[in-house]
């Protein structure tokens, strides 16, 4: 296990989340909606990689799930965060 702090707001994150969203073989997500809701995924994820990526990969199965092949804001909102982004953010 290597231990790593958590990324900041700045143009690695933004990158890191484009990255993430455009391996996504999701038939109806729309490219950007991921990166638009960076501020919003950093504050659920606590900037941690790790948190991040559960967080999406879990959407992504609902997704797959529930026939909508999309991501969404709701859709994040419904997913429990990790235990490294405990407390950092409170669905509203």
């Amino acid at each position: 296990m290597i231990r790593t702090g958590p990324f900041g707001r700045g143009q690695q994150w933004q990158a890191l989340i484009a990255a993430l969203e455009g391996s996504l073989r999701l038939h109806c997500h729309r490219d950007g909606t991921l990166t638009g809701l960076a501020p919003y995924l950093h504050d659920r994820s606590g900037g941690m990689i790790g948190s991040l990526l559960r967080l999406v990969r879990a959407a992504a199965v609902q997704a797959v799930l529930d026939g909508s092949e999309t991501i969404t804001k709701a859709t994040l909102e419904s997913i429990p965060v990790d235990i490294a982004s405990a407390g950092e953010h409170q669905p509203r």
